[in-house]
């Protein structure tokens, strides 16, 4: 949430009046693919590491391969093995493309205050625009937050509790 406040993101300056003025810019380090990977890197390593330190190696392993028919087996092991590696583009895709998505929408409905010039609704775009930032900023980063730290919270409890 932090990082929708405007800040002095570059040495840029805009001169006004013979004053330098920083430019001011909103950068949320969530929007970079980068970023939320890394993010989900830790979750995942994280994951793995509690599981078998609380179960040890053997026991946390045998925890991905359910009691069913070995015909079954073959089919659902490389399953499980692959929802464990999806889990990071699970947590790290969803992370980016919501917060790029909120960026964009933001980006648009400011856009939407300088194209919106006829006189009934040219009072409404600023207005508008500020409505749909405090939004984006106070519930929808709050709830990608809340989520993210679930689903991490799920996963690793998962891998402590592997009966559940």
């Amino acid at each position: 949430m932090l990082s929708f406040i405007p800040l002095p993101l570059s040495g840029e300056k805009f001169h006004l009046f013979g004053l330098a003025i920083p430019l001011f810019g909103v950068y949320a380090a969530t929007s970079s693919l980068s970023v939320t990977l890394a993010l989900a890197l830790v979750t995942f390593f994280f994951t793995h590491f509690e599981g078998i330190r609380w179960n040890g190696p053997v026991r946390y392993f045998k925890s991905w391969i359910p009691d069913a028919p070995t015909g079954a087996l073959i089919l659902i092991v490389p399953i499980e093995i692959l929802s464990q590696f999806m889990r990071l583009i699970s947590l790290s895709v969803r992370l980016f493309a919501n917060m790029l998505a909120g960026h964009m929408l933001i980006l648009v409905m400011i856009g939407l205050v300088f194209i919106i010039n006829t006189p009934p609704w040219k009072f409404f775009g600023l207005p508008g625009a500020i409505v749909f930032y405090l939004f984006e900023v106070i519930i929808v980063v709050s709830i990608q937050a809340f989520i993210f730290a679930a689903l991490s919270a799920i996963y690793i409890g998962s891998a402590i509790e592997p009966e559940h």
